[in-house]
């Protein structure tokens, strides 16, 4: 059987959050996302990305779980309290390499996400943002409780603009019992 750990990540780690951001996208992004984006720019952009969102006066501030199991990386979330108070406690990222999907990872991953959005902001709802012809996350997501809320069109890398949904959490604890679900 597997170890896993959850950690927070820090500004160091911004290249390995970047690898696991680079590689999600190629698997789940292909056909949605520009290939040339996937193909040759996806790893530099989402460095930089990572490099300044990990920043230590970045703003706005977030929160970066990192998923190893067995010592590597496998997944990791990002929450980003202030993105969209609106709207709740954002989701911006949660990503699981695809060797580790359907184990339980991801499932975790979002349990931690709603843990602490409920300590952080009690009776705020959880949300995040999937592109519309994303059924495989969307139906994880609805699966996990969410509810899709509202749809806009999102200025998404590569660059190109897509259709997203808001999906939401408006009682986080609802998703919190997700780790229990299953095992790694």
């Amino acid at each position: 059987m597997s170890t896993s750990i959850f950690r927070t990540a820090h500004a160091g780690e911004a290249a390995t959050i970047a690898a696991l951001h680079a590689e999600s996208w190629r698997s789940a992004y292909r056909g949605l996302l520009p290939d040339a984006y996937l193909d040759r720019t996806v790893h530099a952009e989402r460095l930089a990305h990572w490099q300044a969102r990990l920043a230590a006066d970045a703003s706005p501030a977030c929160e970066v779980l990192l998923a190893e199991v067995d010592g590597a990386p496998a997944g990791f979330m990002c929450l980003i309290p202030d993105a969209e108070p609106e709207n709740g406690i954002y989701l911006d990222n949660l990503h699981v390499l695809p060797a580790w999907q359907g184990l339980g990872l991801g499932r975790a991953l979002m349990a931690r996400a709603a843990r602490r959005t409920r300590l952080l902001a009690p009776g705020r709802p959880l949300f995040l943002y999937v592109i519309e012809t994303n059924h495989q996350a969307r139906q994880c997501y609805l699966r996990w409780g969410g509810q899709e809320t509202g749809r806009l069109m999102a200025e998404l890398p590569g660059p190109c603009q897509l259709p997203v949904l808001r999906i939401s959490w408006p009682d986080p604890s609802v998703a919190e019992g997700l780790a229990e679900t299953g095992d790694l």
